[in-house]
């Protein structure tokens, strides 16, 4: 509009690298009564929350009208108490809400325009479970647990152990959430968040090369011999009480190790769930989907476990592969967060990410082997 229009005069304020501009769209967003979403469309008077075809032609002849007649600062009408706010049509006014909202299973009603924040939670809640330590841990304790020749018990001890390890891993992301809320949408904490990813996704991909050399974000060898203890202890408990009473603290301790491998995962959905404005209760439902999607794969390997009492295991190679596609999703995503944090917005980066992932691991991994057995 503006090579249109010559007495146009467009100022971009960029809320991501300056907390004022910021605060200047939290302030003019409360007078307008709207959502705080990008791009706020300010003219006079006027503004506009998100943009589309319909807000394009209402712009156009609100710059017409402003042009001829002339039209103050929205700022400066705001603060010195002259203003008065006519919203323009947004993409989330009740009008469009037959359009734009639709219905997700387990998380409920969204904008159409953000369901690639459903679909990150199941991409990365998957790629999350996807957890060669966490593997390793139940596959020892249900290695350990066929001694007792007991399927039920198998199942109830590799049940208990699963759902106790979600809701540890829940209560670690709560926390994370709530850093993230408490420090608001700083760009710098953005900034941070992708770097640790980024480094984080670089030493599981390192790990693939290099396996246990060097640093490492495994299970210490150290740590190992106290885990293998705890989870002998099972088989010696006196009841079927203390039995579940000791799966449960294997269960949290286990889970502080399991986090060494893949934590940039939920450090970065965490920050990418606090970059939209939902209810909190909205929040903690995404955060639940989460977990929800993380447990599944553990769960396929207790019934496959306990069925075929120990035919199927995981490799050290199995193992490698799986920190490779972890790590290489994990630097990508941080790479996303560091340049074009809003990109998380759209479905196909979401989808675009994953495809890659999975190419880029299957490729490498094809290219070693064939290398190695050469």
């Amino acid at each position: 509009m503006a090579s249109r229009h010559p007495g146009l005069q467009v100022e971009v304020r960029d809320i991501w690298n300056n907390r004022t501009y910021f605060e200047q769209l939290l302030f003019l967003s409360d007078l307008f009564d709207a959502s705080v979403v990008t791009p706020s469309i300010f003219l006079g008077n006027q503004a506009w929350f998100g943009f589309g075809s319909e807000q394009q032609s209402q712009i156009e002849a609100a710059v017409q009208e402003c042009l001829q007649s002339g039209c103050a600062d929205t700022l400066e009408l705001a603060e010195s108490g002259r203003l008065d706010p006519q919203k323009g049509v947004s993409p989330s006014d009740e009008s469009n809400a037959g359009t734009t909202r639709i219905f997700v299973p387990w998380v409920g009603e969204v904008d159409g325009r953000t369901l690639s924040l459903p679909l990150l939670t199941l991409i990365v809640g998957l790629l999350d479970s996807l957890n060669p330590c966490a593997f390793f841990v139940l596959l020892f304790l249900l290695s350990l647990l066929i001694h007792l020749r007991s399927r039920p018990r198998m199942l109830l001890v590799g049940g208990i152990f699963i759902f106790f390890s979600g809701l540890f891993y829940f209560l670690f992301m709560a926390a994370w959430l709530n850093l993230f809320l408490s420090f608001g949408q700083l760009r710098g904490l953005t900034l941070a968040a992708g770097v640790l990813a980024v480094v984080m996704g670089a030493v599981n991909i390192k790990d693939f090369f290099f396996f246990k050399q060097g640093v490492s974000l495994s299970i210490p060898d150290s740590a190992k011999p106290k885990l293998f203890e705890r989870m002998r202890g099972l088989l010696k408990a006196s009841s079927l009480i203390s039995m579940i009473g000791a799966t449960i603290v294997l269960a949290a301790a286990a889970n502080m190790y399991e986090l060494l491998c893949t934590a940039g995962f939920p450090m970065i959905f965490t920050r990418v769930l606090t970059l939209h404005e939902l209810a909190t209760w909205e929040y903690y439902l995404f955060l639940v989907l989460y977990n929800l999607v993380y447990i599944i794969p553990l769960t396929a390997i207790l019934l496959i476990f306990t069925f075929t009492l120990g035919a199927s295991k995981l490799s050290e190679w199995q193992g490698r592969v799986l920190k490779l596609l972890s790590g290489t999703m994990m630097f990508m995503l941080g790479m996303v967060l560091v340049l074009r944090p809003m990109l998380l917005n759209r479905m196909l980066v979401s989808i675009g990410l994953l495809g890659a992932s999975v190419l880029i691991t299957w490729l490498v991994a094809g290219l070693w082997q064939r290398f190695a057995h050469e």
